[in-house]
């Protein structure tokens, strides 16, 4: 968000110590964004504002009789407010940092509150008085909710704690969430929790038994609050993504989609009766209805932007047309006061929705091997002649139909339905199975003349089909797969009916066609299937408005005209100069540039990471990646790798009809950078030694393969396998524990102090796999439950959990002999141990279970990803070097440069390009000239305080610089140096900025000024 800058202490030092609660402040004009009348839609009304906290609030929370207000702050207090005067009556104080939750017991005597210092603190309401502080946790606690019965308290952190409300003490802890838990709530019967997280997801635990239940995937960015309808039947989730998701709480299907917010959602509410919903962004405050999810009102409410830090807002749960939200006055300081709202249900809910629109996609694939007749099968579904095609690269993408259906209801809906026609070339499948998500209707094509093998590939695509589908478990689309045979013009079947029937019992099909594009036989029959094959009534529905629709419209059309990329600017002219836009909409830029993620979200776009571009045919990454892959797979010595060089510049063997033209070369630059981006970040690739290795085109064979020595477990299982291993290999030379790797041809060793761990893939077939882990004997227990550890979670999250079948070997001491089958006779006999028959040793037999004891890996699986970011940062900074897109200004003394300088050489390793004068700067021109050229281009200023001088604004042109960052809303971030002194003298626009300070530890100062930097609370998790 363009005006965040941390949610942190506002003008306090970042020492964990208070400041005087009342603190005189240099006074300043503030920008006064408070409510007025005419700015309010019918039915709404402003019962009063409430002003005190001096810092931002986060979250709020009405007593349980509704007479009191409870609001949270980074002031580090909490306030309570009385609900008939608007009084503030009591302060509670005790925190050392800010406060970002609070949470009433049922009974109402007893408040609970959550904060960055790492503590929960509960409150005795009456006196003000702390009466038990929780404590034990290691990282900033989030949230706080209490269960309906006031027994349980839960608290979210960087896990779930469960606490006895009468002791005090922590009995149980829930994980699961690999980041941050932003919200915890139970549902109204206390039966179950559900907690969101900055993974992007929601889980769902059992109250009593503490055991996971379900998780919901589908925000594209961290979740900051859940919250459950009044009857438990729905949940609703609000995220960054600038989205709120409805669900079904019983099965965990994705209801809904609510667009319309321009802004990060940061938070979301029922009415106590359930009619009225309501969300919270920086833009804005929304109504809906209940019932329809019809948008009903817009509350221009600015907020401060306080990021992941969430300002909130609660209905008063006695009086239901009673709302309070969080809401910005002075600018300066941001989500300052807390506007009391009365609804007028009756008019509220009697106008009709002037803005919304439903709408709905699904999308159908056609797959199959290379040369079975998909391309021209897609070209006449979509009613166009017949004609010879050659093979597909890459992906096309089609509008197989778009239509308005009139629902039940007499509310109107538009249906899209598009048709994927995927590569069949072996090395796009690689590539291509990530693209095989929420999936409707799926077309298994394969060629019924073949006299070997007609069959070749369905087995494949059934089987990627079943893991995309097993990556959404917890809400799993319904599809229909159709067996497509799509040549029999030319010299019919060479297979018997028995054999399709028996495939189709096999592998579930739900029907088979037998078709020929050039002649027409049996498309329309297909194309009937199709479309009555979509269930539309289990796809998820999307509220948006009908200026999101235009531009929804507008980006299809446009990326259905074959222009490759444009920028962000010049693809928003395009729009306002198009016919979607009315003459309202001469000033949309934020719905805009919302309405090309939710576009992206769906993978008909992308936005690159650098450059502000828009790639409107993003299968053009697939046909790159793939040419890297099959140049990798041609290296002369089977050693699967590509040089960095050769993949930057376009040096490998690629057809020129799926490459771009000649004439645009500097823009394949751009896609190269890209594409290697997208390699690293999918772990298809690693970086070694300035080349790009790919796990799964090596050609060199271990000489003892498939029978390694110390063989230790095998572990059978179903999926896409080479993805599967190809990720696995990658995740474990980025782990951190396992390091120096040495690959062959489905076959990984890893180097330990201790000696060599090993994995060893076998596929037996299309979508069935094996890997068998090997060891020297000199590696130990502890490293083997490791590598072990880590193998079985990596197949639990990507391959199909019911296929996993583990078998763990044991072999004697002494000689190597294999007595495993022996060990499992005298187990089931009740023996512990064995005597070898060639060597005598005696075995201590290990007992039922004991090797599958578990293994502490998320931190392994934390340093993979880590590691996995670097290496994509790398070439971010890359893309944005050769597009001069700068992130951020290094305001400084000139006698701190070698200090600016490290600190520009670390910002660069995240992919964050600084703009540093002596590396900007052509010597001989003035400076003022060139900060002019690109001060337009950059977002963000850090202002470097140091022991060299009170700061750079005094020059006069500096200080005018930097007063057009603060007009144009881009974050300033004032940075204090090691050696500053204290305290520092800042100039007043500044004063009301959050410090970052490096001359403490905690928290860490570069984690802190990259998060202000990029506005991305995930690299607070990074390696320093």
């Amino acid at each position: 968000m363009l005006k965040r800058l941390f949610g942190g202490q506002d003008n306090e030092p970042e020492n964990n110590q208070p400041p005087p609660a009342d603190e005189p402040r240099e006074e300043q004009p503030p920008q006064d964004n408070t409510p007025r009348e005419g700015d309010f839609p019918p039915g709404v009304e402003l019962l009063y504002t409430l002003r005190g906290h001096t810092s931002r609030l986060r979250r709020i929370a009405w007593s349980p009789d509704g007479q009191t207000l409870a609001s949270s702050s980074a002031d580090n207090t909490i306030r309570l407010w009385d609900a008939a005067t608007g009084q503030h009556f009591r302060t509670l104080k005790g925190h050392v940092n800010e406060v970002i939750s609070v949470a009433w017991l049922p009974d109402g005597q007893t408040l609970a509150s959550a904060s960055w210092d790492q503590t929960v603190r509960l409150w005795e309401a009456a006196t003000g008085q702390t009466i038990h502080t929780l404590q034990g946790y290691s990282d900033t606690v989030y949230s706080v909710a209490w269960s309906p019965s006031g027994k349980m308290l839960a608290s979210g952190s960087a896990d779930i704690w469960l606490w006895d409300a009468i002791t005090g003490q922590h009995f149980r802890t829930l994980e699961g969430h690999s980041d941050s838990v932003y919200s915890v709530a139970w549902s109204p019967d206390g039966q179950t929790l559900a907690s969101a997280a900055n993974d992007s997801t929601i889980r769902l635990w059992d109250a009593s038994t503490g055991h996971h239940l379900r998780t919901l995937e589908g925000h594209t960015n961290g979740v900051y609050t859940v919250t459950w309808s009044p009857d438990g039947r729905i949940l609703a989730s609000a995220s960054p993504d600038n989205t709120i998701r409805l669900w079904e709480a019983a099965t965990g299907q994705h209801l809904r989609t609510l667009e319309g917010h321009t802004d990060e959602v940061t938070w979301a509410g029922f009415s106590p009766d359930g009619r009225l919903f309501v969300s919270k962004s920086s833009d804005s405050v929304r109504l809906w209805r209940g019932d329809t999810w019809d948008a009903i009102a817009t509350l221009v409410e600015p907020a401060g932007g306080s990021g992941a830090f969430f300002p909130g807002g609660d209905f008063n749960p006695t009086q239901s047309h009673i709302l309070a939200t969080v809401g910005t006055e002075n600018s300066d300081i941001g989500d300052d006061v807390i506007n009391v709202w009365k609804l007028d249900y009756d008019i509220l809910l009697g106008q009709a929705p002037t803005e919304s629109v439903g709408y709905t996609n699904s999308r159908v694939v056609l797959v199959g091997d290379t040369g079975v007749g998909k391309s021209g099968l897609a070209l006449v579904l979509m009613d166009q002649p017949w004609e010879p095609t050659d093979s597909t690269h890459a992906r096309k993408i089609y509008t197989l139909q778009d239509k308005t259906e009139t629902l039940p209801n007499g509310r109107r809906e538009q249906r899209e339905t598009l048709l994927w026609d995927l590569a069949g070339q072996p090395g796009y499948r690689i590539i291509h199975q990530l693209q095989l998500t929420e999936v409707a209707v799926a077309l298994l094509c394969f060629d019924a003349r073949s006299d070997t093998d007609p069959f070749a590939g369905v087995k494949y695509w059934n089987r990627a089909l079943a893991q995309a589908q097993k990556a959404r478990q917890s809400d799993p689309l319904p599809m229909r797969k159709y067996l497509v045979s799509a040549r029999i013009d030319r010299g019919g079947l060479a297979v018997s009916a028995e054999r399709i029937q028996q495939l189709m019992n096999d592998l579930g099909f739900d029907g088979y066609f037998e078709t020929s594009a050039r002649e027409g036989w049996g498309i329309g029959d297909l194309k009937q299937a199709v479309c009555s094959g979509i269930d539309w009534d289990t796809l998820p529905r999307v509220s948006s408005t009908g200026l999101f629709v235009r531009i929804k419209d507008f980006l299809t059309a446009k990326k259905e005209s074959g222009l490759p990329i444009i920028t962000e600017n010049a693809l928003y002219s395009a729009y306002l100069d198009s016919e979607y836009a009315v003459p309202e909409d001469r000033d949309v830029r934020a719905e805009f540039a919302t309405v090309i993620g939710r576009v992206e979200s769906r993978g008909l776009i992308r936005r690159l990471s650098f450059g502000n571009l828009v790639l409107l045919q993003p299968e053009l990454l697939d046909a790159y990646a793939s040419s890297m892959v099959f140049a990798a797979r041609e290296e002369p010595d089977g050693l699967g790798f590509i040089s960095e060089e050769l993949a930057r510049t376009g040096r490998f063997n690629m057809s020129s009809d799926e490459r771009l033209p000649e004439s645009d070369r500097e823009l394949e630059k751009l896609l190269l950078i890209a594409t290697v981006e997208d390699l690293l970040r999918h772990e298809i690739a690693l970086r070694d030694a300035d080349n790009l290795i790919f796990p799964s085109q090596f050609l060199r064979e271990r000489e003892d393969y498939p029978n390694p020595e110390g063989k230790a477990a095998t572990y059978t299982f179903e999926g896409a396998v080479q993805n599967i291993y190809t990720r696995l290999a990658v995740r474990l030379a980025r782990s951190g524990m396992f390091t120096q790797p040495a690959m062959w041809r489905n076959a990984a060793t890893y180097h330990t102090p201790r000696g060599t761990c090993g994995v060893m893939l076998r596929e037996f077939d299309e979508g069935r796999g094996e890997f068998t882990l090997f060891y020297e004997s000199t590696v130990g227990s502890d490293t083997r439950q490791f590598f072990e550890g880590f193998v079985n979670t990596h197949l639990q999250r990507y391959a199909l959990p019911q296929s996993i079948a583990v078998q763990y070997i044991l072999a004697c001491p002494g000689c190597g002999l294999d007595i495993t089958q022996a060990a499992q006779l005298l187990r089931q006999r009740g023996e512990n141990t064995y005597q070898c028959g060639v060597c005598k040793t005696v075995v201590i037999l290990p007992a039922d279970g004991e090797r599958a004891a578990p293994a502490p890996i998320a931190d392994m699986n934390e340093t993979a990803n880590q590691l996995r970011d670097l290496d994509a940062a790398a070439y971010t900074l890359q893309g944005k070097i050769a597009t001069n897109d700068f992130d951020v200004f290094l305001c400084h003394n000139s006698g701190d440069k070698p200090l600016i300088r490290k600190l520009g050489a670390h910002l660069k390793k995240h992919g964050i390009l600084p703009w540093l004068d002596e590396e900007q700067l052509r010597p001989g021109l003035p400076w003022q000239r060139a900060l002019e050229h690109q001060i337009a281009n950059i977002k963000t200023v850090a202002v470097f305080v140091g022991e060299n001088g009170i700061g750079p604004w005094q020059h006069n042109e500096l200080d005018a610089f930097l007063r057009e960052f603060v007009r144009r809303g881009c974050p300033v971030i004032p940075v204090i140096l090691p050696k500053c002194p204290n305290p520092p003298d800042l100039p007043i626009f500044l004063q009301g900025m959050t410090w970052v300070d490096f001359r403490v530890r905690t928290p860490n100062p570069m984690q802190r000024l990259i998060w202000g930097i990029t506005g991305d609370r995930d690299r607070l998790r990074m390696r320093s």
